[in-house]
């Protein structure tokens, strides 16, 4: 049995996949559903007090969209919250997240 084939690029970084949405949303190329905004709304209150995105917060994120959340036409936010989870990201990956999570969750 063969393994798997590994992807030969390595993937973006997690701030740049953030960017990507919000200059797509800045576009009109993406429309966030009412969940991503919920949850959007969810992490930006959840992380007022020290602005940290920890593993609890996330993981209760996760829990609040459920199965919806991973069922959507484009889980391009789901999949960049999941990207956060183990812990990789590098604090200017978080800022560039804090942006697009703050642009949500101001929106209507």
């Amino acid at each position: 049995m063969t393994p798997p084939a590994q992807s030969a690029e390595p993937a973006a970084p997690v701030g740049e996949l953030a960017q990507d949405l919000a200059d797509d949303l800045a576009a009109g190329l993406w429309t966030p559903t009412r969940l991503d905004r919920h949850l959007a709304r969810f992490l930006v209150t959840a992380s007022a007090g020290d602005g940290q995105l920890t593993q609890q917060r996330l993981r209760a994120a996760f829990w609040e969209g459920g199965e919806p959340l991973v069922r959507q036409p484009d889980v391009r936010f789901a999949s960049l919250l999941a990207r956060l989870l183990p812990g990789t990201a590098s604090v200017l990956d978080e800022a560039a997240v804090h942006s697009l999570l703050h642009r949500l969750a101001e929106r209507a």
